[in-house]
């Protein structure tokens, strides 16, 4: 019988770390994706390079805080591709690129979107 209880306990344990992971990841992920597409998109149209670059480096500081904790439970293909997408487009912002900034982020906050959906704990996702 203790075992069974030391054995409940721990899965009481994981399964509770998982879904406070999940809500931390679903707020953070929504967050980054609205970040890109009312702020930093805006400003790359805008050609406002300054502050969206600025305002890109703010995010990729706040992904690699992110990215230290969820590659514990996300998979790290799909966290590698959010990070080269975001190298990207930080690259053709220095560039100055509007047609391919705009792209690449677009791009990103679309994966993020997607990351966002199939990490999320639900039947779905589960079976």
């Amino acid at each position: 019988m203790r075992d069974l209880l030391a054995s409940a306990l721990i899965m009481a344990a994981l399964i509770g770390t998982w879904l406070v992971f999940d809500g931390y990841s679903q707020d953070e992920l929504a967050g980054f994706s609205a970040v890109i597409s009312a702020e930093i998109i805006p400003a790359v149209e805008e050609e406002s390079w300054d502050e969206g670059l600025t305002l890109v480096r703010a995010l990729d500081s706040r992904w690699h805080d992110y990215r230290r904790r969820a590659l514990f439970f996300l998979e790290t293909a799909e966290i590698n591709e959010i990070d080269f997408a975001l190298a990207k487009a930080e690259k053709y912002m220095q560039a100055r690129d509007v047609s391919n900034s705009s792209g690449e982020l677009n791009s990103l906050a679309e994966q993020l979107d997607y990351m966002q959906e199939k990490q999320h704990i639900c039947t779905a996702n589960i079976f």
